[in-house]
């Protein structure tokens, strides 16, 4: 039976096309919420296994980019009823926008994420590949997504503060990575942030959720994207995983 994955363009997602190249023709069925439809509401949800929001581009005043109340109950209930969602963000996080505002910090419950930081994780010198911005992780830890990944390279990633909530992370950055923060208060000034968290899983009743700190990783570029280290294995990992195959 194929992987029915929904992917969501109506909250101003900078990833706009799944890379379907990973699968095999009959694998997939990959269908798309264009930017000027929705709301995610359950009616739509139904048909899907897996729901793809690929690095939202929150903005401080339009609401089109926010999720409504309904959306956020629609959501819960696919995730609950045995769905899976794939969250992915990147540099700029989730702007600094609270979550009284519908920003993705309002999916906690499912994602069990309460803040994406607002910046740019950076390697220090001794590690990194390509670019400073394009982190490059070898300390994995154990967990069906990440069986038989060696090496994973997630560019323009921000970090997340956790929640309470039942949530597990399974790839941080190294004690040497540096953030360069975004906000208006600490603008552009870069600190060393440690070990910190980019990739956690979480599951909400009987679903499950798969949060990432970089969506660039999913395109299609080998010194970066999907084809640099075990980008692509990691991606049908989570596939996998979300549809309850691991």
């Amino acid at each position: 039976m194929p992987y029915r994955i929904l992917v969501d363009l109506s909250h101003n997602e900078q990833i706009e096309e799944f890379p379907e190249f990973i699968l095999g023709e009959d694998d997939y069925e990959i269908e798309y919420i264009d930017k000027n439809e929705g709301p995610i509401d359950s009616d739509l949800l139904e048909d899907y296994d897996i729901l793809l929001l690929g690095n939202i581009q929150h903005t401080k005043d339009d609401k089109k980019d926010k999720f409504t109340p309904d959306e956020l109950l629609s959501i819960k209930k696919f995730i609950g009823d045995g769905g899976g969602l794939l969250l992915t963000t990147g540099e700029g996080g989730d702007r600094d926008v609270p979550m009284k505002k519908g920003s993705i910090r309002i999916l906690y419950k499912i994602t069990g994420v309460r803040r994406f930081w607002n910046g740019m994780l950076q390697e220090s010198s001794s590690n990194f590949l390509v670019k400073k911005h394009n982190i490059l992780i070898s300390d994995i830890f154990t967990h069906p997504i990440t069986k038989g990944i060696t090496e994973l390279v997630l560019p323009n990633c921000t970090f997340f503060t956790l929640s309470e909530e039942d949530v597990e992370d399974i790839i941080n950055t190294s004690e040497k990575a540096e953030f360069k923060y975004y906000s208006q208060v600490i603008e552009n000034e870069i600190n060393n942030v440690g070990s910190v968290p980019i990739c956690v899983v979480s599951k909400f009743f009987n679903g499950r959720c798969v949060t990432i700190g970089s969506s660039d990783f999913l395109i299609e570029d080998s010194d970066f994207g999907i084809d640099a280290g075990d980008n692509l294995k990691f991606l049908e990992n989570i596939i996998k995983w979300l549809a309850f195959e691991t």
